[in-house]
């Protein structure tokens, strides 16, 4: 029976080892106060069991990843609504609002979207780089559907090791708060929002301010091909838009010879006059 080299041995270990490593993970639930001026309103809010009970699972590089989502984002996402509604009111089914009561303004589900990640070993860095986007959809008093929003966030922190729990939890929880960031800014400048906030008489928060005049596009963009140069107007060594012919240059009109001198004709000189007294 052959020997097994030691490096061969102990390489055939790490790898057994590696397959059996698992990294599990609890996100916390952590979000700063958000500076937002309260809504009059009263919202319903639905939770599915699978966004309650969410749980990432993958294997990637020979480590199996288990990241538990659900019970911090329901947790976050109450704390972030009653933020910015005076009232809110778990439903157990969004499409039937209109028997609650008091009666609802709307009604918002969250659902997981994307929960994706990059170790140390994907980017050119030392850091896990976390992704999470949600997508919020929008029902009215009645429960009809009305809209749907999407809200990506994105968090990164620095790390060493592949299996790394806590590197990899701080990333998550800053994309958490970069989403729930861009949720109590943006959700309630949405149109569909604004008119049902607008149908319950409630104060329309202000939207955000729009970019100056000097950043927005013109309606139109300028092609130069459009509007050719006059053929005198073109400076020494102005070149056309590459694949577009040079416009035809006008004719030129024939070189036209100076007008000759002319010659002073010859006339007979005029005759002379007698000298005065003479007997003529």
């Amino acid at each position: 029976m052959k020997s097994i080299p030691r490096a061969a041995l102990a390489a055939l270990c790490l790898g057994v080892l590696g397959a059996c490593t698992t990294t599990k993970l609890d996100t916390r639930a952590q979000l700063p106060p958000p500076l937002l001026e309260q809504l009059p309103v009263r919202v319903g809010l639905y939770y599915s069991k699978e966004f309650r009970e969410y749980v990432h699972r993958e294997t990637r590089a020979n480590i199996d990843y288990e990241v538990t989502l659900g019970p911090a984002h329901v947790t976050n996402m109450d704390w972030l609504l009653k933020a910015m509604f005076r009232d809110v009111v778990h439903v157990d089914d969004p499409t039937r609002a209109g028997s609650v009561s008091p009666p609802l303004t709307f009604v918002l589900e969250p659902k997981f979207e994307e929960f994706s990640f990059l170790t140390p070993k994907d980017v050119a860095g030392e850091a896990f780089v976390v992704t999470i986007r949600y997508l919020l959809t929008l029902y009215d008093a009645s429960g009809a559907r009305v809209d749907s929003f999407a809200f990506t966030g994105y968090g990164r922190e620095k790390a060493r090791t592949l299996a790394s729990k806590e590197p990899l939890a701080l990333a998550t929880q800053r994309a958490m708060r970069d989403a729930g960031a861009k949720v109590a800014v943006e959700l309630t400048d949405q149109e569909s929002v604004r008119l049902l906030l607008r149908g319950a008489g409630s104060p329309l928060p202000a939207s955000p301010p729009q970019p100056p005049d000097t950043l927005r596009p013109p309606p139109e963009p300028f092609v130069p091909a459009q509007i050719p140069p006059a053929t005198g107007d073109r400076t020494p060594g102005q070149r056309w838009p590459v694949g577009q012919k040079d416009p035809p240059a006008p004719a030129e009109a024939p070189a036209q010879e100076p007008p000759a001198e002319e010659e002073p004709s010859e006339q007979p000189p005029p005759a002379e006059l007698p000298p005065s007294g003479s007997g003529l």
